[in-house]
């Protein structure tokens, strides 16, 4: 009881741990969205608000390169072969360097109060975090993203980065380019956002349909993907000259970098499947469709410009290639499944016949006898039993060992085969028993055919079994010899139409179990 008490304790303080850190980072997220409408309100200075937002970011994506250093540290000092630092030391610069540009804008915006240049120091902040978030995220997710097909995996890529650029052509990079720069430099810059954009996406876009274990990295995948749409549309909305501090942009920023921070403090337990409730099987499924959302977005957004006017012919190329590779994905996926089936199909019937097949000898097991002979007594047959016991048989496996007695039982198989027809079914009941079930000929007496079946036994079993290739080694010591020399086999044989009437399976087996003791009394009487 007290171990329970303490294990339901430990898990009530985690759950209140849990929603604190989430709640610590919630609290920036608040800061910046209620920075304007207070401004606003109370009548307060505009370089105020800016200064409360533009210090709150810095602040948050500080603390965010703190927190995924010291998780680096931890990772490094941790044992097992699943700790990575690496991921982690460039998450830290990645944030550290968005911080550092984010310092450099507050000096522009709210110490100089000057309107920041463009292109600018901060940019030169913002493009590290922009080159080096994808790397931390890919890093992060060695061994904890699995993948059944690296072709499929492939093609994700090719079709999320594709549908993102395409995407990002038509609203965000098309019209940065056709705008009038000052300078090569400062397009090169401008353009820089969007490009990366896609790239750290398409990580975060891959990571996220293909891991659920890795908690951690699903929220830095997140976070990532969360900047990347922000600075699109920052780049976006400063080419059209309608970006200012302290809009939605500044929360999403927030909340990206809160997301990320958090994420560092998460442990990367897995997901065990066994626990799987209906809701998680639905994000399953909603993850394993992400990338084909940016597909799906981009042939709306693509579709609604054509409506306004004439695509371009690489546009258009763009669009028909990405349907092409969304086909062949899906193609694959289809020779998969169809391969999968097939697989399963032959590992059905592997364990079929596992289940009605004696291990050692591959004739049939009890269960499988059973079943043929009520399936011949079900359809009226006239069926024949033969129950077969060796004599002498433990001796084999006291003085030849029991390897040589298994190699016995093979040989006695491989003879009861021999002598009846291949539908005929000849099982190992257990031990050295065996059994045979010969299904009758309408046109000859049950009587006969019994006869018939007992001298064919009776004479491939009294063949020395020491003449078998199989136990020629056994054969070759004179004590060997003189064993296997003396294993001889008791055979109790009946037919339905000996019994008369419809006796059941049951009558039949204990009729020819009889019949075999008998045979074995009257054998060890002659000796």
């Amino acid at each position: 009881m007290t171990s329970r008490a303490a294990h339901r304790g430990r898990r009530r303080s985690g759950d209140r741990w849990r929603a604190r850190r989430w709640l610590l980072a919630a609290l920036p997220v608040l800061l910046v969205a209620l920075a304007d409408p207070v401004q606003r309100g109370a009548g307060l200075p505009l370089v105020a608000a800016t200064a409360v937002v533009g210090v709150t970011e810095a602040a948050v994506a500080a603390t965010a390169a703190v927190l995924a250093a010291a998780r680096a540290l931890r990772e490094r000092a941790g044992q097992g072969p699943g700790r990575r630092p690496a991921g982690w030391w460039l998450l830290a610069a990645a944030t550290g360097s968005w911080a550092a540009g984010q310092c450099a804008w507050v000096g522009y915006e709210s110490v100089l109060q000057v309107e920041v240049p463009s292109p600018s120091v901060a940019d030169l902040g913002f493009l590290g975090f922009g080159a080096l978030a994808p790397l931390a995220v890919l890093a992060i997710s060695r061994g904890a993203v699995r993948t059944s097909s690296r072709v499929r995996s492939l093609l994700d890529g090719v079709i999320v980065a594709g549908a993102l650029f395409l995407l990002s052509w038509t609203l965000v990079l098309g019209p940065v380019v056709h705008t009038a720069a000052p300078s090569w430099f400062a397009l090169a810059v401008f353009a820089a956002y969007p490009v990366s954009d896609v790239i750290a996406l398409t990580a975060a876009i891959a990571v996220l349909s293909r891991t659920r274990a890795h908690r951690a990295l699903v929220g830095i995948s997140a976070g990532v993907a969360l900047m990347a749409v922000s600075d699109s549309l920052f780049v976006y909305l400063s080419a059209v000259g309608t970006f200012s501090t302290g809009g939605l942009l500044d929360v999403l920023w927030t909340a990206a970098f809160a997301v990320m921070g958090a994420s560092t403090l998460v442990p990367a337990r897995p997901v065990h499947g066994d626990h799987r409730s209906s809701g998680s099987l639905h994000t399953s499924a909603a993850l394993k469709v992400l990338p084909y959302a940016p597909f799906a977005v981009a042939t709306a957004v693509v579709v609604l410009e054509a409506t306004r006017h004439p695509l371009a012919g690489t546009t258009l190329a763009v669009l028909v290639a990405l349907m092409a590779l969304v086909f062949l994905r899906q193609a694959l996926v289809v020779l998969d499944n169809v391969q999968l089936t097939h697989e399963l199909q032959e590992r059905s019937l592997a364990l079929a016949r596992m289940a009605y097949t004696d291990p050692l000898t591959g004739v049939a097991n009890r269960a499988a006898f059973t079943a043929a002979l009520e399936d011949a007594l079900g359809a009226r047959s006239p069926v024949v039993t033969a129950f077969c016991d060796l004599d002498a048989f433990k001796a084999v496996n006291d003085a030849c060992g029991h390897a040589t007695g298994d190699a016995l039982l093979v040989a006695v198989a491989a003879r009861l085969r021999g002598v009846v027809r291949p539908h005929d079914v000849v099982a190992r009941l257990g031990g050295d028993e065996f059994a045979v079930l010969v299904r009758d000929d309408e046109s000859t007496r049950g009587e006969d055919t019994a006869q018939v079946l007992r001298a064919r036994l009776a004479t491939a079993l009294s063949v020395p079994f020491s003449l078998d290739p199989e136990l020629a080694s056994a054969a070759a010591d004179p004590r060997g010899l003189q064993v296997l020399e003396a294993v001889s086999a008791s055979l109790g044989v009946v037919s339905t139409a000996e019994l008369g009437g419809s006796p059941s399976a049951e009558e039949l087996l204990h009729e020819a179990d009889q019949r075999m003791y008998a045979s074995k009394r009257t054998r060890q009487t002659t000796r």
